[in-house]
Parts: structure tokens; sequence; C-alpha cells
């Protein structure tokens, strides 16, 4: 199996390097990419085997992680790990990307324990529950009554992507991106994407 690491700090390229040499049981291809060329490299692979996607997130790079939304529904993937810090993970619109796009999202304070965690237990497929979520938008997903579809759209709607652009992403028409968007507003009762942000970044939800 293969594991592509996405990081531009050489410390994190070495530890991890060093987790999986002592971790796994079988031997593992790691290639390292540099965000810059992320994007790219990834958009451009054709992946006919399983594999896992570890991503040193620390700054916030929205393009990459709607390329790798769009990538799992084309692609077969064991996992994609996000670590990242708190900062990433309190701000409403990079959690509902990284609640989206992750399998298993790691505090980066807990990184080393977690991630050797799961090069021990690692199964083709294996999903460990995600650790880390912002409340308010938990909150807003358990009591909104928003479907499986709009849940999905929402990373796309909040990062301000318009409709067209969101239909040649998903693969649906453009009027369902749009029904869907309308939906969204009126079950959270907002009449706007500034209306939409302005709700998901106030205090808890409770109905």
């Amino acid at each position: 199996m293969m594991i592509i690491c996405v990081s531009d700090n050489v410390w994190f390229r070495i530890g991890l390097s060093e987790i999986i040499q002592n971790c796994q049981r079988d031997k593992q291809e790691l290639k390292f990419l540099a965000f810059e060329k992320a994007s790219v490299t990834l958009s451009t692979m054709v992946l006919r085997s399983p594999v896992t996607i570890i991503i040193d997130y620390y700054i916030a790079d929205h393009g990459l992680l709607l390329l790798l939304l769009k990538m799992k529904r084309q692609n077969v993937f064991d996992n994609i790990l996000i670590i990242t810090t708190n900062a990433r993970i309190v701000e409403v619109t990079e959690n509902i990307l990284l609640d989206s796009v992750a399998d298993i999202l790691i505090d980066n304070s807990e990184s080393f324990d977690k991630l050797s965690t799961f090069m021990v237990k690692d199964k083709a497929g294996q999903i460990i529950s995600k650790s880390v979520t912002n409340k308010t938008w938990a909150m807003i997903k358990k009591n909104s009554n928003l479907t499986h579809r709009e849940l999905d759209l929402m990373p796309f709607f909040i990062t301000g992507k318009g409709n067209k652009e969101i239909s040649r992403q998903v693969d649906i028409s453009e009027k369902m991106v749009s029904i869907h968007r309308r939906n969204i507003y009126s079950k959270l009762q907002v009449e706007s994407l500034t209306g939409l942000y302005h709700y998901l970044t106030t205090d808890i939800k409770v109905t």
C-alpha cells in the first residue's frame, strides 16, 4: 500500500518516516509532496490501488481540501488523515472542510501517539473516529435536519463556490445544486451566504 504525505515540514517528514518504519509490519511505499505541488500532482495521479493520504495541515489551503473532497468521489482511499492545529479546528469554515475531507482528524499535540496507533492497527479501509470537531458544526449537523447531500455540499457553499462550479465538482445538475442551496438556507433560516456564515459562527444552536 502507498502512503502519500503532504507536508513542507522536514521534521514532520522525518518523524512520519520513523513512525512508519517502527510500526508497520509490511514495507510501505512512502511518497512526500510539498504543498505547492500537491494540488497539481494529486489531481494527475491515477490511483489503481488504495492509498492513505496524510496531510500536515498548518495553514489554510481550501483548494487542496476541495480537491481531496472531489478525489474521494473518484478514488478508493484507505484513509485521509489530517493533522492540524487548534486554530484551524475552531474556525468554522475550516472545520466544515476538514470534517468533510478527513476520515481521521488529529490535533497536532496528539499527532505522534495517534499516528503510531493508526500505523500499528492499520487495515485496508479502516476508519477511526475523528477526535476533534468544532462544537457549533457538530450541533448543527445533529439538530438541523440537513440531508446527507446537503451536508456534502456545505463545504462548497461555505467557501463561496458558485452553483455552476459546484455542479462540475460533484457531477450533479446546476439546478439541483441551486435547490440544495435553497433548502439549506431555508432549514437554517438564512437568506444569503453572508447569513449562512453568520449562522455558523454564532453560539451553538440547540433546537
